[in-house]
């Protein structure tokens, strides 16, 4: 399956922080294609078992929840949602934003913006608080109470764009990105000898804590774990000292928490196979699931590559495909090395 008809697939999937059974649905669609050992744990985890039996195991792991925001309270007078985050949602880029709401059935809404003629001269220089936004439906409040609650989640939404030079565009590349890429490693695994078992763990509710990760983990038991997620892309705002080029290759993460055998491993795999890749020096934790996979149970060697990422945490996320098809070649370079 192309990469890009892949990825396309999770991000139109809803699946906010602890609301992501519809992409896992999508996921375990393809998932299938690579394995019948498919399950799901409490947490909601997706997992896929290839090549069991072995001595050792080692897990490929990206986080499915999507950043997005919850329904606080509904406006007994114009209708409109009340929210909270879930997750970064960045609060610069909510202002107008188009929406759809997962009530009793979905719904489109458009977040409520002050003209900039009306707002105060402070307003326009900072994005609007949390607790100062909401959402429009275009209902009023006797009909909307009807079908949307309390908790109920919302996403931004815009739709997936393929863009020139191999890149696209959509909300929810962090992390449609990163399972697309543990999927791919599955194709190249298929149909070739390797020495460990290999759990791909789609995991929950990443951006609210990490929570799905290190109960899937813990599960498992794993000897090794590779994670999988997006990084910061240069550009606009981002120097190239804090991201990697689009169209750079995998970013193979070192950090004190991370094993280092496993990120030389990496890089070693990366030089010999020449796959494209750069190297992501994190001082102390990833803001990933890796930094909760390394200490699960006794303790995991685990190692993180990511995929460059501009825009992260908006409905306008971009990102190459290169750069996810770098990221699997290199999780598949890993599991079927010697020694």
């Amino acid at each position: 399956m192309r990469t890009v008809d892949i990825l396309r697939t999770i991000c139109g999937a809803p699946g906010v922080s602890g609301t992501e059974r519809a992409t896992a649905g999508a996921i375990e669609t393809i998932l299938r294609e690579y394995t019948d050992d498919v399950r799901t744990d409490a947490l909601g985890n997706l997992i896929g078992t290839v090549n069991p039996g072995k001595e050792k195991s080692v897990v490929l792991t990206a986080h499915m929840d999507k950043i997005g925001l919850a329904v606080t309270a509904i406006d007994e007078k114009s209708g409109f949602l009340r929210l909270t985050r879930c997750g970064g949602t960045d609060l610069r880029v909510m202002a107008a934003a188009r929406v759809k709401v997962y009530g009793k059935r979905t719904l489109d809404g458009v977040i409520i913006s002050t003209p900039p003629h009306l707002a105060d001269k402070a307003d326009r220089k900072k994005a609007a608080p949390i607790d100062r936004s909401a959402v429009d439906c275009g209902l009023p409040y006797e009909e909307i109470k009807e079908i949307v609650s309390v908790g109920d989640r919302i996403e931004l939404r815009l739709p997936f764009t393929e863009l020139l030079n191999g890149r696209a565009t959509s909300p929810f590349l962090d992390n449609s990105a990163g399972c697309t890429a543990v999927l791919k490693a599955l194709e190249k695994l298929a149909g070739k000898d390797f020495p460990y078992t290999v759990h791909a763990v789609f995991a929950t509710r990443e951006e609210v804590g990490k929570q799905g990760a290190q109960t899937a983990l813990f599960g498992l038991e794993p000897d090794e774990a590779l994670v999988t997620d997006v990084s910061f892309a240069a550009g606009y705002g981002v120097s190239e000292e804090q991201g990697a080029k689009l169209g750079s290759g995998a970013m193979i993460a070192c950090s004190p928490i991370l094993q280092k055998e496993v990120s030389d491993t990496l890089k070693a795999l990366a030089e010999k196979n020449g796959i494209p890749h750069t190297i992501e020096v994190l001082g102390r934790h990833t803001g990933t699931d890796a930094d909760v996979a390394t200490i699960t149970g006794a303790g995991v060697k685990t190692g993180l590559i990511s995929i460059p990422l501009k825009n992260m945490h908006t409905s306008a996320e971009l990102a190459q495909l290169s750069d996810i098809e770098a990221v699997a070649d290199l999780m598949a370079a890993y599991v079927t090395r010697e020694g």
